[in-house]
């Protein structure tokens, strides 16, 4: 059995518009360097129509190549940082409601100070 493919409608809407909000800015940066979608596809090993599935926002299109074309259009130095635990408020704050109330101590009169 083949594994089923991801459509829009797949996604919750806000996901679905940061994919959106994502392959338009890809598009004008593309644009912006004078290239084509084929230019594009040929710099990046992949097809016309992926690069267009990309700028249209399918969440169908791989991680490697939203990798590979950020690299070429000079545009990959945030990707690492997309999920970085310091710019994570919601992991911070569950973290911080998880810390004990208490810190019990163990007495022990041969501590040197």
């Amino acid at each position: 059995m083949s594994p089923k493919k991801t459509s829009a409608h797949d996604l919750p809407a806000n996901p679905a518009a940061n994919l959106e909000r994502l392959g338009r800015n890809i598009r004008a940066a593309r644009k912006l360097r004078g290239l084509s979608m084929q230019d594009l596809a040929a710099r990046t090993m992949t097809t016309r129509e992926t690069i267009r599935r990309l700028e249209n926002g399918h969440p169908g299109v791989s991680l490697g190549v939203l990798a590979h074309v950020l690299w070429v259009l000079q545009l990959d130095d945030q990707l690492g940082d997309m999920a970085a635990l310091e710019s994570d408020p919601m992991g911070r704050a569950m973290a911080v409601s998880r810390l004990p109330q208490r810190v019990a101590t163990e007495r022990n009169d041969d501590l040197d100070f």
